[in-house]
């Protein structure tokens, strides 16, 4: 029985580091955290990657849209890489992969939005068109 409890718990050790490995190159932030840093740090960008219609119909005030990843080393390579990139996207996904792929080429950490702009809207957090 002992033998078993100890396999579980190395098991769910295993899985944890796993799962922090894949993410800890972009720090996942809450609504009010990713307002804080946007509106409080004078090097925050908010960078949108979802696709232009969705950004026509509402987005984060000031973000700049980025909707292939073309775009969005484009702007990396003008803003450089000592800013603070804030990504977001309609769930949340999206802006996690775009953030591990400016990891990759970059080294630099981004911070994506927790379940994107459609947990941003739920909170009544505020958009612009």
């Amino acid at each position: 029985m002992n033998f078993f409890k100890y396999l579980i718990f190395a098991l769910l050790i295993c899985l944890t580091q796993v799962s922090y490995s894949q993410n800890n190159t972009v720090q996942v932030l809450s609504p009010k955290q990713f307002n804080r840093v946007a509106k409080l740090n004078p090097n925050a960008v908010i960078i949108d990657v979802r696709l232009k219609k969705d950004f026509k119909k509402g987005h984060i005030e000031n973000a700049i849209l980025a909707e292939e990843s073309k775009k969005l080393i484009q702007i990396i390579d003008s803003l450089g890489k000592e800013k603070v990139y804030l990504l977001y996207c309609k769930y949340g996904e999206r802006s996690i992969e775009a953030g591990k792929m400016l990891f990759k080429k970059y080294k630099i950490k981004v911070c994506s939005l927790e379940e994107g702009l459609d947990y941003w809207k739920e909170l009544k957090m505020e958009i612009v068109k």
